[in-house]
């Protein structure tokens, strides 16, 4: 018997009304347009556990979405998280949650204001991923994945005003990616996911110092546990923004080497809104490739005919059991109809195949 292709998701998911974070998916659905220094100056910690219960309802619901449209592999939707990249920051030593420093982001896509490195980073000790996989994972009836933010993606999110030093920096924090990464597997998390979107954006960044930092976030991980990075193209400033700047998908053609030679075991690549040129995957001879099938920052639902019909034409360039199907990204632009009304047609074209 064949096997299905597997499905999985990559990380946000609309919140639930009820859940007491404000994210920059929030603030973008209902103006128009995000402002992250909105929500890293109002973003408060749960550090009494009073609002447990409402994360573990929200998971639960987030997940169980997933499950019933069809996904193998579902996450927790980032329900905990104003944004994935800065409440991993927040456990750490070296950063000014108070004082934020202006910048111009993503090729001059956006602006907003950051939180600052003032002092050396380091682990502050408080590791979230433990009881934020096992919180999801006591509600899910398959393994859940973890999703961290990559170093190079931290570091375009956040303003450095200690080491100028982009290398060393890099070290520093992918050190502390890691060690929640090993928290993880202790806990017993199969399939941990670093993002680095920024690669596709700075590829001399990615090439000079990106994969080290990558692989030093997976040092120590067994082989049971799949390592698995995610290099998308990057979020619009809001859904159906057609002038967005998005980065160059040629990108994932100039750093396919060093991908398939890095270790770790399956990359993620945006296609459905950038349409890459297949022979993309067979520079990837070595990795499982999780597969773009629907578009993250459009709200029209793609068929499941055009769907199926553009992972036909990828098991032209690869084996079946080296492809994952996910959206683009993660789905936290989408309102809740939309992102379900799109994993259930992604699910139903990979069921066909």
């Amino acid at each position: 018997m064949v096997k299905s292709l597997e499905t999985t998701t990559l990380g946000a998911f609309p919140k639930p009304k009820y859940v007491p974070v404000r994210d920059w998916f929030d603030i973008s659905r209902e103006t128009g347009g995000m402002n992250s220094s909105q929500t890293t100056r109002d973003y408060t910690t749960d550090s009494d556990g009073a609002h447990e219960a409402l994360f573990i309802r929200a998971a639960r619901e987030v997940i169980g979405i997933q499950l019933d449209a069809g996904i193998t592999i579902p996450t927790d939707g980032e329900v905990r998280r104003e944004n994935y990249i800065h409440y991993h920051c927040r456990h750490l030593s070296g950063f000014d949650f108070e004082t934020l420093e202006h910048r111009v982001l993503r090729d001059g896509a956006y602006e907003s204001d950051l939180p600052a490195i003032r002092s050396a980073i380091s682990h502050s000790g408080k590791l979230y991923g433990p009881h934020d996989y096992l919180a999801s994972q006591g509600v899910s009836a398959r393994p859940v994945k973890f999703t961290l933010p990559g170093p190079l993606t931290i570091m375009d999110t956040t303003a450095d005003c200690f080491y100028n030093d982009r290398p060393k920096l890099n070290a520093a924090l992918a050190e502390t990616v890691n060690k929640e990464i090993l928290a993880l597997v202790d806990a017993g998390c199969q399939y941990i996911q670093v993002d680095e979107p920024l690669f596709a954006r700075k590829v001399s960044d990615a090439l000079d110092f990106g994969m080290e930092g990558l692989e030093r976030c997976f040092h120590g991980v067994p082989k049971s546990v799949t390592r698995i990075v995610h290099m998308c193209c990057g979020y619009p400033d809001h859904l159906d923004d057609d002038d967005y700047k998005k980065a160059d998908p040629d990108s994932y053609h100039q750093l396919s080497n060093a991908i398939d030679g890095a270790a770790f075991d399956q990359i993620s690549i945006e296609d459905a809104h950038c349409c890459n040129n297949l022979d993309l995957l067979d520079k990837l001879p070595t990795k499982t490739v999780i597969f773009g099938a629907v578009a993250i920052a459009s709200s029209r639902v793609e068929t499941v005919d055009e769907i199926e019909a553009r992972l036909r034409m990828a098991l032209e360039h690869i084996d079946r059991d080296r492809l994952v199907v996910a959206p683009d990204c993660g789905l936290g632009l989408l309102t809740p109809e939309l992102a379900t009304a799109k994993l259930r047609a992604m699910c139903a074209a990979a069921a066909r195949i």
